[in-house]
């Protein structure tokens, strides 16, 4: 996850009917890598439920979160289905409720959660190397890092101040899987000063690059609903929007 979380084995939560699994919750505590260091904050990460499951199901596993959630003392707040928390073959990598599931989405409201982010989805398949753009700014430099896992981090400077970075990640292929290999991109920002001047674009031209170089053949973009300039800037790179949107939700921790 693209979180600091404290992984509980207590935030495990299952639903079975006649000792079949049915559904489960996954909740946790931690902080978004955003926040300073004394933020604390509770996380549904993922609800799921099987085929032709009730629908009162999600009620009954909500009302199991909050009992988690309220043994947790100093919570800011409570928020599901962060796109920072997803897993990373589930959902495009991404924490979020699908606009399909509407049953799931009116037991969130029941049980006071409000809809804070809408998302929308952006995926481009490459077969061969793109042409890349530099911008023209003085003593130009990339430095790629391979960080922990699958990670990879990327940042254009200009002489000594660094005027873009990206943050990706190649998912996981379970075992014996064919599937085309797949990468998300979590993070791409420019500096004030260097926006518009090409060097988001040609830091994504580089990292796509570096990907198709390592048998990358997808990479998967979230961009928030109201981020209208990051949309633009994926369909001038052909990027396709996904037929999908993806919702973030959040609730008084009181």
């Amino acid at each position: 996850p693209r979180a600091i979380l404290a992984i509980d084995p207590r935030g495990w939560l299952v639903a079975r009917s006649n000792g079949e699994l049915i559904g489960f919750a996954h909740c946790t505590v931690g902080r978004l890598q955003a926040d300073d260091a004394e933020t604390l904050r509770g996380f549904l990460r993922a609800l799921v439920l099987a085929p032709n499951t009730p629908a009162a199901t999600a009620g009954v596993l909500l009302r199991a979160a909050d009992v988690y959630f309220r043994a947790r003392n100093n919570l800011s707040n409570i928020i599901a289905f962060h796109p920072h928390t997803g897993y990373p073959r589930l959902l495009y990598g991404r924490g979020t409720v699908m606009q399909e599931q509407w049953a799931l989405m009116e037991a969130l409201g029941k049980a006071a959660y409000r809809l804070t982010k809408r998302w929308l989805f952006f995926e481009r398949r490459f077969t061969a190397l793109i042409p890349e753009h530099p911008p023209q700014l003085p003593n130009l430099a990339l430095r790629w890092e391979e960080s922990v896992a699958e990670e990879r981090r990327l940042a254009a400077w200009s002489g000594h101040d660094m005027i873009a970075r990206a943050q990706l990640m190649i998912l996981p292929q379970p075992p014996g899987c064919t599937a085309p290999n797949t990468a998300s991109l979590f993070h791409l920002e420019v500096a004030p000063e260097f926006r518009r001047q090409g060097a988001g674009s040609w830091l994504l031209e580089r990292a796509v690059n570096q990907l198709i170089a390592q048998d990358v053949t997808y990479l998967l973009v979230n961009a928030p609903h109201e981020a209208i300039t990051a949309q633009s800037r994926l369909r001038r790179l052909h990027f396709l929007e996904c037929p999908l949107r993806g919702y973030t939700y959040e609730k008084s921790h009181a």
